[in-house]
This record gives C-alpha cells, structure tokens and sequence, in this order.
C-alpha cells in the first residue's frame, strides 16, 4: 500500500496515517485504524479529517458490540 510505505519514509505525515486508516477501515480493520488517527491527531491535533474519522471508527467498533 502507498500509505503504508509513505508512513515508513515520513512516520510524521498526518495525512498519511488517515488515508491510511481509511484503508484499514474499508477493510473492516477499524480497531487499527483508529490508532493511524490518533497519531494524526498526535502530529495534527485539528486536523478534522482525522477527529471526523476517529470518531467513526470509534462508532463502528461500538455497533459490533
């Protein structure tokens, strides 16, 4: 994956780790992509994108429940 080898050269990219957390996501991996955006949020912490996608995440792993 492009993100993934992206966050290898720059593990400091924002963007970054929330495309790649959408990645993870698609594939129903929400649990790791929340951690890809907590860490953009770590690096960015306004970046909407990553506090839209986090929450998400969060509300799809609590209807697997």
């Amino acid at each position: 994956h492009h993100y993934q080898r992206a966050l290898q050269i720059t593990p400091d990219d924002a963007d970054a780790h929330i495309h790649w957390g959408l990645a993870l996501a698609q594939q129903g991996r929400l649990a790791e992509a929340i951690e890809h955006y907590r860490q953009a949020l770590r690096i960015n912490p306004g970046h909407a994108d990553a506090q839209s996608n986090l929450l998400n995440a969060i509300r799809g792993l609590d209807r697997r429940k």
